[in-house]
């Protein structure tokens, strides 16, 4: 590639940190060694500040393109979002259920605590399987073009809003059997249609006040986590999808003693169909696929981190990782000559 880039990975067993060169990658830095890393999210208009979430300990900033980290939070972090219009609007989600902001940057915290002002019969089901059984924010999405406009994945316990900044909040889970919900995100340049990744269904709404309705027709897996948007290959036609999913949940895999038959799904009308990309993907893939990232400055391109670990609990050890690249819009795909423990999270800056 031609442009530089800086690749964070957040694994099972810490951090590490590479930049692009002429002959491939070279790797910067490790740090946090003995955590697990479950979030990560950088700065548009300051690619050398990033932010990164240790699970059990605190939220992390670097200003210097990873060489060194501050703790600027205290607290089990599950999520981080950078505001898409203002870099120094911050918000992390925790475990158990609950929601920080920022407006400097990551200098000073406050707690959006009217999240857990919502009706019991709405937070009876923010729990989560494996002790502590504690639900946790799992994914903030804050609309590109309307930053009052934030929705949250729990992880386990649905889907809630807020149109104020977080200032009152509903729950938008109808439609939604099994509120094990991993990430969501509104199709680009739109601010009814929503689609959600969960651990049993891929949903979209136009009104998701209304309820949500599932769009997994030409899928061959039930289990979904990271999806992004690309822009139409020609102008006229709706933006590409790509999505990560498995066959069964982790539960299932650790109980039939398998992989996780992870596959990488795209589709060009709006999430109505579904192909199967098999160009470089092996076709029963034991590693899931954690994350998808933009590349920062090829819009062709998209990068996957693989990480052979069931990412809902934070604990214990981690196997494999590996981490891919699609430069032709997830068409086809190659391995990076990169060796790292299982990828959680992955984040793509400028460099």
């Amino acid at each position: 590639m031609s442009e530089g880039v800086r690749l964070y990975a957040g694994t099972q067993h810490g951090l590490i940190t590479w930049r692009s060169t002429n002959n491939g990658w070279r790797e910067v830095a490790r740090h946090f060694a003995d955590g697990i890393i479950d979030s990560i999210h950088g700065c548009k208009q300051s690619p050398e500040q990033v932010f990164v979430g240790v699970t059990h300990d605190g939220l992390y900033r670097t200003t210097d393109g990873g060489k060194s980290w501050a703790k600027v939070f205290e607290g089990d972090i599950r999520s981080v979002t950078v505001d898409p219009t203002d870099d120094k609007v911050i918000y992390t989600g925790i475990e158990p259920v609950g929601l920080f902001r920022s407006e400097d940057g990551g200098a000073s915290w406050q707690e959006i605590a009217a999240l857990k002002q919502l009706p019991q019969s709405v937070r009876k089901n923010w729990w989560y399987p494996q002790a502590p059984h504690h639900g946790h924010v799992r994914n903030i999405h804050i609309h590109p073009d309307d930053p009052k406009t934030i929705y949250l994945c729990l992880e386990h316990g649905g889907i809630v809003r807020s149109f104020d900044r977080g200032n009152s909040w509903e729950d938008v889970s109808k439609g939604i059997d099994y509120l094990d919900i991993h990430v969501i995100s509104n199709f680009p340049k739109r601010a009814d249609r929503y689609y959600v990744a969960s651990a049993r269904g891929f949903f979209t709404s136009d009104k998701p006040e209304v309820g949500w309705v599932r769009a997994e027709n030409g899928m061959t897996r039930d289990y979904f986590h990271d999806f992004l948007f690309l822009n139409p290959r020609r102008e006229g036609e709706q933006a590409t999808m790509l999505i990560a999913a498995a066959d069964g949940s982790p539960g299932f895999w650790r109980r039939e003693n398998r992989g996780a038959r992870a596959a990488i799904f795209t589709s060009t009308d709006g999430a109505e169909s579904w192909t199967r990309i098999t160009d470089g993907l092996a076709d029963d893939l034991d590693s899931m696929i954690w994350a998808l990232v933009h590349h920062p400055a090829d819009h062709k391109s998209v990068f996957a981190g693989f990480g052979n670990v069931a990412r809902g609990h934070a604990s214990g050890a981690g196997g494999a990782g590996d981490l891919m690249i699609s430069r032709d819009r997830g068409d086809s795909w190659e391995r990076l000559d990169i060796d790292l423990p299982a990828d959680r999270v992955l984040w793509a800056a400028a460099d």
